[in-house]
């Protein structure tokens, strides 16, 4: 069998991709049961392979094979044309975060707005109880 090169290969994956987007459609329109609660199955077998990927090395090599002038072409050309799409489509769920987000916020500054604010240790306690109180927030849902 001949061997295709790099250049053909691309164009071939590209041009049958692009050529599958209605049978995609159809596939994700059949799917009956949750993809992202069959993976919060698995996560033993997660765990298990990203600890793997990093004790073999293989996580950090892919990393490293992206060089800051290519990540930066590819988020400049790519993926900041798609930021307005997501943002638009990511709404709702942004809104839910808020939701949560915001009156847990109102809570903790009232609690920081009643600690004693005249010293630098003051401040620096004011701040702390601010990280901390962040850090113990957690979504509702």
């Amino acid at each position: 069998m001949a061997r295709v090169t790099p250049d053909e290969f691309v164009e071939k994956h590209s041009r049958r991709l692009k050529g599958a987007v209605d049978d995609m459609r159809r596939g994700i329109e059949r799917v009956s049961e949750s993809p992202t609660a069959k993976a919060a199955n698995k996560k033993d077998k997660m765990r298990s392979n990203i600890n793997a990927s990093i004790d073999s090395g293989k996580w950090e090599r892919g990393l490293r094979r992206v060089p800051l002038e290519e990540w930066k072409g590819k988020m400049i050309n790519k993926g900041l044309g798609r930021v307005a799409t997501g943002i638009d489509e990511a709404a709702p769920k942004v809104r839910s975060f808020a939701a949560d987000l915001l009156p847990y916020e109102d809570t903790l500054k009232a609690h920081v707005d009643k600690m004693p604010d005249t010293t630098l240790e003051d401040s620096i306690n004011r701040a702390t109880t601010w990280m901390r109180g962040m850090a113990k927030f957690s979504r509702k849902g």
